[in-house]
């Protein structure tokens, strides 16, 4: 019985350290960086950035320069965010995350090195057809998660983002200004 009352305890405080809303079921440490990876692209799609706080470290490392002019290096959580907003502007986002590869760094499991796979746009209305402010890239976030000792969250700490696609691309919309029927390419009818 006190063996099993110690393996209880053992797990609670693990699961607790990886980090949870008080309140909330705890979820396992990969579940959990999956829940701070979502957290994070909800953050940005809806330019929460003064909550960007919940889902990185204040010393976070976001370094984007593989993608040249559409990238930069950001460091802290002040720059980072400041910098973020510039590069969305009033532009509508979106980022599409797949799956993750998650591999623990510790036994403790309160940090992990994550890659994903996502699929950012930018789509700018006054300028659609200009690669510069409309844009899909296929990017993969070389990621390292901790749990931040000061609330027991998993957060991004260090991404390293790079394209996968050979250049960025240029989203699919008519020349012309009259408005797109739906079809694609050249449909019979």
């Amino acid at each position: 019985m006190r063996a099993t009352t110690a393996v209880l305890s053992l797990l609670t405080a693990t699961f607790a350290v990886a980090g949870s809303p008080k309140g909330s079921p705890t979820p396992d440490p990969y579940e959990a960086i999956h829940q701070a990876s979502y957290l994070l692209a909800s953050l940005l799609d809806t330019k929460q950035y003064s909550r960007l706080n919940e889902a990185m470290t204040d010393d976070i490392i976001y370094d984007s320069r593989p993608l040249g002019a559409y990238g930069g290096l950001s460091t802290g959580l002040a720059e980072t965010s400041k910098n973020i907003a510039a590069a969305f502007g009033d532009a509508l986002i979106e980022h599409q995350v797949g799956n993750a590869l998650i591999r623990f760094n510790n036994p403790e499991a309160t940090s992990a090195n994550v890659s994903t796979y996502l699929t950012w746009s930018r789509w700018d209305s006054a300028n659609l057809h200009d690669i510069t402010k409309t844009f899909r890239i296929y990017e993969r976030c070389d990621d390292l998660f901790v749990v931040d000792p000061k609330d027991g969250r998993w957060k991004l700490k260090y991404s390293l983002v790079v394209n996968q696609g050979p250049a960025v691309e240029a989203p699919y919309f008519p020349q012309d200004e009259e408005k797109d029927d739906g079809k694609s390419c050249d449909q019979d009818a």
